[in-house]
């Protein structure tokens, strides 16, 4: 397992403009610990990419247009025309 020592924190601190006080320093220090021995673990895991992860399913509906009035939403619009918002043009052709 990684140990992180605290003058090895405060250096990483201090090359990265991060200000720590004391009280802080154990306990980021024991954080950081858990995280370096959980990577470690993470890499005893052999992946040869054939696995499938069977918890992930498209579970969408079909994509299928339903026709609907749009009238009311029309009326709220500054400008329409032809069943389409107006608006200002901002590109040039």
């Amino acid at each position: 397992m990684v140990e992180l020592k605290r003058e090895e924190l405060l250096k990483i601190a201090d090359s990265t403009a991060l200000k720590l006080y004391d009280n802080e320093i154990d306990e980021l220090a024991s954080k950081i610990e858990i995280l370096l021995k959980y990577i470690e673990e993470l890499d005893e895991i052999s992946y040869t990419g054939e696995e499938k992860d069977t918890r992930c399913s498209n579970r969408f509906r079909e994509d299928v247009a339903k026709p609907s009035d749009s009238s009311q939403i029309l009326k709220q619009a500054p400008k329409e025309k032809n069943n389409f918002f107006v608006v200002p043009q901002i590109l040039k052709q």
